[in-house]
């Protein structure tokens, strides 16, 4: 059955599939995916959001056989092509994810995901200074890209650009003031520019946002231990481990921080 020739049935039951979809009712999505699935086995916007649904759940090499099967059927889904991508990242097969996100821009110049998403990938590969770039044509798109600003100062990070990086840190928390990650990304470029103090209100700032976060924990922990504070270190050091019992890093540096306090 083409696109053109959907039923009123099928086309009825995808609308359902993708308004479950949507608002994560995954397993809702699921089910009606493989019903179409059962009447016409090469549906293609079926496979592609069932394969979606398994790039949600981790099954990336699901996603991946699903997807390219969609868009074997219909080759010219940007969105597709931008998760597939998404799926191959995951998998560790960056250059055929940035084949992937560069198939999608070419469908859709304009896409800002894609973009961001490229730039994620090229990172990876260590090409800084394009995922730079590929992260500022995103915002450039849609300005109140908050993960495309957050993922900029990750760039300028890694290129040493301490100062640039916070400033777009700053500019993904002020779009999106419960964004706990930025404000961790905050704390590590502070960290490693010396203002310890500084670091400290931006993790705790992270914690007030995200308790349960494990890496902020442990990165106020340090910067803890840094100013001699090892009493408190400690106390962010188990809290790391409480949430996250497998943290090597943290359990290293509790061990550390007991050695330095003679227990």
């Amino acid at each position: 059955m083409s696109e053109q020739g959907r039923t009123p049935s099928v086309q009825k039951a995808l609308d359902l599939a993708l308004q479950h979809h949507a608002v994560g009712r995954l397993s809702q999505a699921e089910h009606i995916y493989k019903q179409v699935l059962k009447i016409d086995p090469n549906q293609p916007t079926a496979l592609h959001f069932l394969g979606v649904v398994a790039l949600q759940a981790g099954k990336n090499d699901v996603a991946v056989d699903l997807i390219t099967k969609a868009l074997a059927i219909k080759s010219n889904e940007a969105e597709a092509h931008c998760n597939l991508g998404l799926a191959l990242q995951n998998l560790g097969k960056i250059d055929d994810a940035v084949a992937s996100y560069q198939k999608a821009l070419g469908l859709k110049p304009d896409y800002a995901e894609a973009h961001n998403n490229l730039g994620n990938a090229l990172r990876e590969l260590g090409k800084l200074d394009d995922a730079a770039a590929s992260y500022r044509k995103a915002f450039a798109i849609k300005p109140n890209y908050a993960e495309a600003y957050n993922n900029l100062g990750n760039a300028l990070s890694n290129l040493g650009k301490l100062e640039d990086a916070i400033v777009s840190y700053q500019q993904a928390v002020t779009i999106k003031p419960d964004y706990a990650e930025a404000y961790l990304n905050i704390g590590f470029a502070l960290q490693n520019l010396g203002k310890t103090d500084r670091a400290v209100a931006s993790y705790r700032t992270a914690l007030g946002i995200r308790p349960d976060y494990a890496e902020a924990h442990f990165s106020l922990g340090i910067a803890l231990r840094h100013v001699g504070k090892l009493t408190d270190a400690l106390a962010s050091y188990h809290k790391a481990i409480a949430i996250k019992p497998d943290f090597v890093e943290a359990h290293t540096n509790m061990g550390a921080a007991l050695q330095e306090l003679g227990k």
